[in-house]
């Protein structure tokens, strides 16, 4: 069911006059009055979703051009106080919001609804303002899965969706009796009055007796949309068993085209057909290249200078695939890479907003990697960089050549704090 609350102020006509205004002949003060005295607040149930607050408690906020608030009150009071307000002679918003606190940066059912606008106050004027409408102010996200995906699952799970780095939101999938169930909750997520929010969408669980992983990202990201995120059972070209996302979003119950960037799709069960064996495919260091010996523990060195990091990667049927899963102890990096297009990166392929990465990691890139069977990796010039982030940060490479086979080796950078 969805419900709107509408927010509808009108002005008080103070003299026989049909207007929005009306001029008190006060010459010595440099004063105006807000009328609000027939200030009302009305509930349309057909809104999709409801804020818990009852309608006298919405928290009401007039502020300065500097964001300062002048005024804070409630619709309860603005009622009981004759829906009058005196204001020096200026410009001001009016705010309104279903709670007095601040938009939370996430947080399960708490939907939160408001408006906002500018209004003037001129000396010795009454001003009312318009009807103005309470709408969500917060972009809503909920996690399905469909029913081929389910009897893949072997082991509890979470789909981790994420506006900001430092509240992400777990929707947890779980696995008893030979079962996999989730809840129907839903997030709801400030975003960037500027513009410019995009929401990280990362899947971890056990599928098939292996433990999976997939990323997704979203662009696009405002206010009063429902992102709809369902995970689906696919099978690819080569007839692998993969899994994918289908989003769906709505605004007042129309449909919005989402621009989704999704990345190359993880494989989730055996293909018997697929070929044996990893094809040779290997990375070792450069031969002259003699820092480090284990690609498992390479230990940064402090500072911005010094280090020798070169490895060679081979693969003798020529490069098909080749994407880098990135982990990490630390948060702080992978808030970076999240907000930079996710964790996987396609090397082949790479996303623009991934390009901040390769300025960690000098990862070699581009469609000219394809075919090729051997590539030289001179990674020395993540030394400053990685510097800044202390923990184990392992990059998984993912190689996958003509004929379709495939090894999967860790390179892991350890930055000591």
């Amino acid at each position: 069911m969805k419900r709107t609350f509408v927010l509808i102020m009108s002005a008080i006509v103070l003299m026989s006059m049909a207007s929005c205004k009306k001029y008190e002949r006060t010459e010595r003060t440099r004063e105006g009055v807000l009328s609000l005295e027939e200030f009302q607040l009305q509930l349309d149930q057909t809104l999709l979703t409801k804020a818990e607050a009852a309608p006298g408690s919405y928290a009401i906020f007039i502020k300065n051009p500097a964001g300062a608030t002048v005024v804070e009150t409630t619709y309860a009071k603005v009622k009981s106080d004759g829906g009058k307000i005196t204001l020096p002679a200026g410009d001001y918003t009016f705010e309104a919001r279903s709670v007095s606190d601040e938009v939370p940066l996430a947080q399960f059912d708490k939907p939160i609804y408001g408006v906002k606008e500018s209004f003037s106050i001129a000396a010795g004027e009454t001003t009312s303002l318009g009807s103005l409408v309470c709408t969500l102010l917060q972009v809503k996200a909920t996690v399905s899965y469909d029913d081929a995906f389910l009897d893949m699952v072997t082991g509890n799970g979470k789909a981790t969706v994420t506006v900001n780095p430092s509240a992400p939101l777990d929707f947890d999938l779980t696995y008893s009796g030979g079962k996999a169930s989730y809840t129907d909750k839903a997030g709801y997520y400030a975003v960037n009055e500027s513009g410019n929010t995009t929401m990280n969408i990362v899947f971890s669980g056990s599928i098939s007796g292996k433990s999976q992983k997939m990323v997704a990202n979203l662009t696009g990201i405002q206010a009063r949309q429902w992102r709809q995120i369902k995970f689906v059972k696919k099978t690819d070209e080569e007839g692998n068993a993969t899994f994918a996302v289908e989003i769906n979003s709505f605004v007042d119950d129309e449909e919005l085209l989402v621009t989704m960037e999704l990345v190359p799709e993880s494989v989730i069960g055996q293909d018997p057909r697929a070929p044996k064996g990893d094809g040779g495919i290997r990375i070792d260091f450069a031969e002259d290249c003699t820092m480090f010996d284990d690609l498992n523990n390479i230990v940064v060195p402090a500072g911005a200078t010094g280090m020798d990091l070169r490895v060679v990667v081979t693969v003798p049927g020529g490069i098909k695939k080749f994407l880098v899963q990135m982990a990490s102890t630390s948060e702080a990096f992978l808030a970076s890479v999240a907000l930079a297009g996710g964790t996987t990166l396609d090397l082949i392929n790479p996303a623009p907003e991934q390009d901040i990465v390769f300025q960690i990691v000098p990862f070699p890139h581009g469609s000219e990697l394809a075919g090729k069977t051997q590539l030289q990796f001179d990674l020395s010039g993540a030394q400053e960089p990685i510097n800044a982030f202390p923990g184990r940060h392992t990059f998984t490479m993912e190689v996958t050549d003509m004929a379709g086979c495939k090894n999967s080796i860790p390179v892991t950078l350890v930055v000591n704090g």
